[in-house]
Protein backbone atom coordinates (compact mmCIF):
# COMPACT_ATOMS: atom_id res chain seq x y z
CA UNK A 1 0.00 0.00 0.00
CA UNK A 2 1.07 3.54 -0.60
CA UNK A 3 1.15 6.21 2.06
CA UNK A 4 -1.68 8.76 1.97
CA UNK A 5 -0.81 12.13 0.50
CA UNK A 6 -0.93 15.38 2.47
CA UNK A 7 -4.46 16.27 1.33
CA UNK A 8 -5.86 12.94 2.50
CA UNK A 9 -4.06 13.24 5.82
CA UNK A 10 -5.35 16.76 6.40
CA UNK A 11 -8.89 15.71 5.50
CA UNK A 12 -8.73 12.75 7.89
CA UNK A 13 -7.38 14.89 10.75
CA UNK A 14 -10.18 17.44 10.24
CA UNK A 15 -12.76 14.64 10.12
CA UNK A 16 -11.51 13.20 13.42
CA UNK A 17 -11.35 16.67 14.99
CA UNK A 18 -14.93 17.45 13.95
CA UNK A 19 -16.12 14.06 15.20
CA UNK A 20 -14.36 14.57 18.53
CA UNK A 21 -15.94 18.03 18.93
CA UNK A 22 -19.41 16.63 18.18
CA UNK A 23 -18.96 13.80 20.68
CA UNK A 24 -17.66 16.22 23.32
CA UNK A 25 -20.68 18.45 22.71
CA UNK A 26 -23.00 15.46 23.06
CA UNK A 27 -21.29 14.51 26.34
CA UNK A 28 -21.65 18.08 27.65
CA UNK A 29 -25.33 18.14 26.66
CA UNK A 30 -25.97 14.83 28.44
CA UNK A 31 -24.14 16.17 31.50
CA UNK A 32 -26.28 19.31 31.64
CA UNK A 33 -29.48 17.29 31.17
CA UNK A 34 -28.39 14.90 33.94
CA UNK A 35 -27.62 17.75 36.31
CA UNK A 36 -30.99 19.32 35.54
CA UNK A 37 -32.64 15.96 36.32
CA UNK A 38 -30.77 15.91 39.66
CA UNK A 39 -32.08 19.40 40.42
CA UNK A 40 -35.65 18.41 39.58
CA UNK A 41 -35.31 15.35 41.80
CA UNK A 42 -34.43 17.58 44.71
CA UNK A 43 -37.54 19.63 44.09
CA UNK A 44 -39.68 16.48 43.93
CA UNK A 45 -38.21 15.18 47.18
CA UNK A 46 -39.39 18.38 48.85
CA UNK A 47 -42.92 17.60 47.59
CA UNK A 48 -42.64 14.02 48.97
CA UNK A 49 -43.96 12.31 45.81
CA UNK A 50 -42.22 8.90 45.67
CA UNK A 51 -43.59 7.78 42.27
CA UNK A 52 -42.35 10.89 40.47
CA UNK A 53 -39.01 10.72 42.26
CA UNK A 54 -38.44 7.14 41.08
CA UNK A 55 -39.25 8.12 37.49
CA UNK A 56 -36.88 11.09 37.65
CA UNK A 57 -34.12 8.91 39.15
CA UNK A 58 -34.37 6.65 36.11
CA UNK A 59 -33.93 9.67 33.84
CA UNK A 60 -30.88 10.81 35.85
CA UNK A 61 -29.25 7.43 35.43
CA UNK A 62 -30.00 7.36 31.71
CA UNK A 63 -28.54 10.84 31.16
CA UNK A 64 -25.38 10.04 33.09
CA UNK A 65 -24.98 6.72 31.23
CA UNK A 66 -25.25 8.64 27.93
CA UNK A 67 -22.58 11.06 29.15
CA UNK A 68 -20.21 8.19 29.92
CA UNK A 69 -20.96 6.62 26.53
CA UNK A 70 -20.24 9.83 24.59
CA UNK A 71 -17.09 10.49 26.61
CA UNK A 72 -15.89 6.97 25.86
CA UNK A 73 -16.49 7.45 22.14
CA UNK A 74 -14.66 10.78 22.20
CA UNK A 75 -11.67 9.18 23.93
CA UNK A 76 -11.71 6.34 21.41
CA UNK A 77 -11.65 8.88 18.54
CA UNK A 78 -8.72 10.70 20.18
CA UNK A 79 -6.85 7.39 20.43
CA UNK A 80 -7.62 6.61 16.77
CA UNK A 81 -6.48 10.08 15.74
CA UNK A 82 -3.21 9.55 17.63
CA UNK A 83 -2.74 6.14 16.01
CA UNK A 84 -3.43 7.62 12.60
CA UNK A 85 -0.98 10.48 13.18
CA UNK A 86 1.76 8.10 14.32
Amino acid sequence: MTAPDAAQTTLMVWFFALLILCLAGAAATALVRGLFAFYQDGELLKQDDAALTLQRGTQQNRMMAQRVFFQGLAILMIVLLGAYAA
